[in-house]
């Protein structure tokens, strides 16, 4: 009788009201964020510009790099950026033990062509001042999932269709002072908007024991809201040597408020879930660098940057009704990126022309199963199975170039990944 795990996760709902964490629901098991720099001069360089951060884009990179500026300077970048987002989609999955290896894992494949980054730098003396707009998350997509079969053919979960939009505006503003000859201190800070509109409707599943023709909708997650806090930029520069510099950064990531809810639509006089303050947490990062400059012409830049992405899990709700002991299984390691690039630059030539490179490595940032077999805890089992195809670690390959005028530069960048693939052009002027 294919029943027990369906009831689990279409209809037993809670109806609590806190305000800590996302939930579990598969929408958030894959949030893609851009944490990297922006600009398509440090995109081709695999990301790693903390150590160098010498144009309009230290703004949000690392701010103390501002003081290097000696005219006004308004920057732009544009991105077209392809998303491939697994997700649990069909098969089937042994229990008692546990065993997801079964489970078909499909892509749901979007992309988004967006104003990424937009800033302005005004240097004075020794000090430096900006103001910018960067897209930390832009991200919508749409998917369609098979039921599951779960232990010899005895549940199902439910098929399901969804549709995910999330959005994350960061205003910023920043400052710098060059303290010393070989010391820069920058401080920023961001103002950010949240929106969020996440559904999935579940269906109902073909030879159900309640006789309910197939694709009857059953039940419905919506997580909708709209929020704004603030957040610090902090970040040093250091120069080491004629060259060598490092750079330092911090960056605290917003806390927003959403609402979420599971609907009952076979039966609206069903208990529902209405979760009225969820906590949605940009993770905070920390970040080093340094970059090498022997001469005129060439440029080696490494960065490391820890992102604490487990700050995104802790303490996560359910709106199935599993107890906090079964959603705490769900988790986001935190990680550490490391980037190494290099620019190349043809000085000789009247425009002068540059050629990138750089390699990254990104952490695992998608939400898993962790811990104990879920035994026959039903709610654990869903559990296992819809986070269970989560991809690991990615690694990232660069490439660009760009041209520089008397008062202008371009540039353009690309960047490939197994779940994302980005492009990248800005623009630079020089007042």
């Amino acid at each position: 009788m294919k029943r027990s795990l369906a009831v689990a996760i279409g209809l037993a709902l809670m109806g609590a009201s806190s305000a800590y964490a996302i939930t579990d629901s598969e929408t958030n098991a894959s949030i893609p964020f851009n944490l990297s720099a922006p600009g398509a001069r440090s995109m081709g360089m695999g990301g790693a510009f903390l150590g160098l951060a010498d144009d309009a884009t230290a703004a949000y990179t690392n701010p103390a790099g501002l003081t290097q500026l000696v005219t006004p300077e308004v920057s732009a970048e544009a991105r077209h950026t392809s998303y491939s987002i697994p997700y649990a989609n069909g098969g089937s999955a042994a229990i008692g033990p546990f065993n997801g290896s079964g489970v078909r894992s499909s892509d749901s494949d979007s992309s988004k062509t967006n104003p990424s980054f937009l800033s302005f730098v005004l240097p004075h003396d020794r000090w430096s001042f900006a103001v910018y707009r960067d897209e930390l998350v832009n991200f919508s997509g749409d998917f369609a999932a098979d039921g599951t079969i779960l232990g010899d053919n005895q549940f199902e979960t439910f098929p399901l269709s969804a549709h995910s939009n999330l959005k994350i505006i960061n205003y910023g503003a920043s400052a710098a002072y060059k303290a010393t000859d070989n010391v820069s201190l920058g401080v920023g800070l961001s103002y950010y908007d949240f929106k969020i509109n996440t559904s999935i409707l579940r269906t109902e599943f073909e030879g159900n024991d309640a006789g309910i023709p197939a694709g009857t909708p059953v039940n419905q997650q919506v997580q909708r809201g709209s929020d704004n806090d603030v957040g610090v930029n902090l970040g040093a520069r250091f120069v080491l040597s004629e060259h060598l510099s490092a750079g330092l950064v911090y960056r605290q990531g917003p806390k927003f408020d959403y609402r979420a809810s599971n609907t009952v639509l076979l039966d609206p006089s069903s208990v529902v879930a209405d979760l009225n303050k969820v906590r949605f947490k940009v993770p905070d990062e920390f970040g080093g660098g340094l970059s090498w400059h022997p001469n005129d012409n060439f440029v080696l830049n490494f960065d490391a940057d820890f992102i604490q992405y487990s700050q995104l899990t802790h303490g996560i709700q359910s709106l199935f009704g599993n107890d906090a002991a079964t959603v705490s299984r769900l988790s986001i390691p935190n990680g550490v990126e490391y980037h190494l690039g290099g620019e190349y630059t043809f000085t000789q030539m009247a425009h002068p022309f540059s050629v990138r490179a750089g390699v990254w490595h990104d952490p695992r940032h998608s939400i898993e199963y962790k811990g104990a077999d879920p035994g026959e805890d039903i709610g654990a089992i869903g559990l296992a199975t819809l986070f269970g195809v989560g991809k690991g670690s990615q690694t990232h390959y660069s490439l660009g170039g760009g041209f520089a005028f008397s008062k202008f530069q371009i540039d353009a960048a690309a960047d490939f990944s197994d779940l994302t693939d980005m492009y990248s052009i800005s623009a630079v002027y020089h007042f």
